[in-house]
């Protein structure tokens, strides 16, 4: 397919969705579109200007089934269902179809369910729909166990910050998962066990098997440290020390997402740059697959894993314009598949823009960084630089703040990352071997904590982050202008 019919109908169909999600025009909106692009397409038959006219209509074709996208999408269908039971008691049956979310006071789980019960009446819904439910910490729920709750239905809302800052909008968080209701202080009861898909069920136990090695030889907050670099397990991390990790710019870390997945990759290819090409694009490959297998395999970290392949993908061709039609395809891909994506999910908006800065800018920036002869070191420091460059905009949009001392802070704990990573793996296999995980535990413990100190004092630097309340969308749409247009010099200027 040639480029410019590519982009127009990828894109405009990504346009069609954010239309789509934010005015919610439903159907007639893309059918609509369906009938422009036909009455636009039939006149080019006759006209000189046949190309033209063929890429207006593809535009229109594009912007049509992205609107159809989102209208006929599972995580739309069930905004209301449950409308008729709010701020009444019912009791809920269903499945734990996630891994429980284990908080420092209470536990959150998505339970998926057709079942409701209010007073002697019970309602079976015509599809199943999630629901969010805050629950106590024990007992320990699991994935796939099959619960009854008590308590009241409730709508999301949006979580108030600090003075100043922008305000937490919870209910499109949830709705990218399809949850668009809640249950607080609810009650829980276990009916049973084992309910939800086997080969997820047996990645989770094997999961938290490993992170119980981990704890048993390693003490906190290292341990945690561990957990989340390796696991994803972030939460036991604590709400103290995760902003540590944002204030220093190192929350990708362990906040999972194509943003660290994609640099951890770089730096691995960049590591075992001594072996054939095709072994060290498998040994890329193999390495994050893995990775993702271990953290569980959700949709999140599928989407990660993904756009971190395609880096790999790219960087072997070193083709920036086939590079980044299949950067664009495979996201283009995913926001059809879900396209609450777009706009609604955080870590797929950073996944994809820090793979994209590895595709178009990293690639043509290192010749600047060349007096560097260390490879690993100037890898990092181009990938750092670009990813940071990259998601600047996004971070100041969603967070209000963007670090400042973030490139000084990965260019200290980054190449540490790859070594931290495979001592805990190795922690997390071999702990219960007695004198033999005591000894892995000594070297891990000390990367460990020399990442937990340097997060600890890029956070204490008082200019550490800039806080703009106030970064509009009109904003970020500037700021990526300037910034493409930024890499595009930088391409021309290498390609000379």
């Amino acid at each position: 397919m040639r480029s410019e019919y590519f982009f127009s109908f990828t894109v405009s169909s990504l346009l069609g969705v954010a239309i789509e999600t934010i005015g919610n025009f439903g159907y007639p909106f893309g059918i609509l579109f369906i009938f422009l692009a036909i009455a636009t397409l039939l006149p080019t038959t006759r006209d000189a200007n046949i190309r033209q006219g063929f890429i207006v209509s593809l535009v229109l074709f594009g912007c049509a089934i992205g609107s159809l996208a989102v209208d006929v999408s599972t995580a739309r269908r069930n905004t209301q269902i449950l409308n008729q039971f709010i701020g009444g008691v019912v009791s809920v049956q269903g499945i734990v179809s996630s891994e429980p979310d284990a908080r420092e006071t209470n536990t959150n789980v998505v339970l998926e369910t057709k079942l409701i019960v209010q007073g002697d009446s019970s309602t079976i819904l015509p599809e199943y729909t999630n629901i969010l439910v805050h629950v106590p910490s024990y007992p320990a729920l699991q994935y796939g166990d099959e619960i009854i709750v008590a308590g009241k239905i409730t709508i999301p809302k949006s979580i108030a910050t600090a003075p100043g800052e922008r305000t937490f909008d919870y209910p499109t968080y949830l709705a990218k998962d399809g949850i668009y209701y809640e249950m607080s202080f609810a009650k829980v009861g276990i009916v049973s066990h084992g309910k939800g898909n086997w080969l997820i069920e047996k990645l989770l136990r094997f999961k938290q098997i490993l992170m119980g090695n981990i704890a048993r030889v390693i003490p906190e907050p290292e341990a945690s440290l561990g957990g989340g670099i390796v696991l994803g397990t972030k939460q036991s991390l604590g709400k103290d020390w995760i902003q540590k990790f944002r204030d220093s710019g190192l929350a990708h870390i362990v906040v999972l997402s194509g943003y660290n997945i994609a640099v951890v990759a770089s730096v691995i290819g960049r590591m075992v740059i001594f072996l054939p090409f095709t072994a060290r694009l498998l040994s890329s490959a193999a390495g994050i697959i893995l990775f993702a297998l271990m953290v569980g395999g959700g949709a999140t970290v599928l989407r990660a894993t993904l756009m971190a392949l395609v880096v790999i993908l790219a960087r072997a061709m070193g083709r920036e314009s086939e590079a980044l039609r299949i950067l664009i395809f495979v996201g283009w891909l995913m926001v059809m598949i879900n396209p609450m994506i777009l706009l609604y999910d955080v870590s797929f908006q950073l996944s994809f823009f820090a793979a994209l800065s590895l595709v178009l800018l990293a690639p043509n920036l290192e010749k600047y960084f060349l007096f560097i002869k260390n490879g690993v070191m100037r890898e990092i420091l181009v990938t750092t630089i670009s990813t940071q460059i990259y998601v600047a905009p996004l971070l100041l949009y969603h967070m209000g703040t963007f670090s400042l001392v973030g490139l000084i802070a990965n260019l200290f704990v980054l190449p540490t990352i790859p070594l931290a990573m495979f001592f805990v793996s190795l922690v997390a296999v071999f702990a219960a071997i007695p004198l033999f995980g005591t000894l892995l535990a000594v070297p891990t413990q000390f990367l460990l904590s020399y990442i937990l100190q340097v997060a600890q004092l890029g956070a204490q630097i008082y200019f550490a982050n800039i806080r703009i309340a106030s970064f509009s969308i009109v904003m970020v749409v500037i700021s990526y202008i300037i910034i493409f247009r930024f890499s595009y010099l930088i391409y021309r200027a290498a390609k000379k």
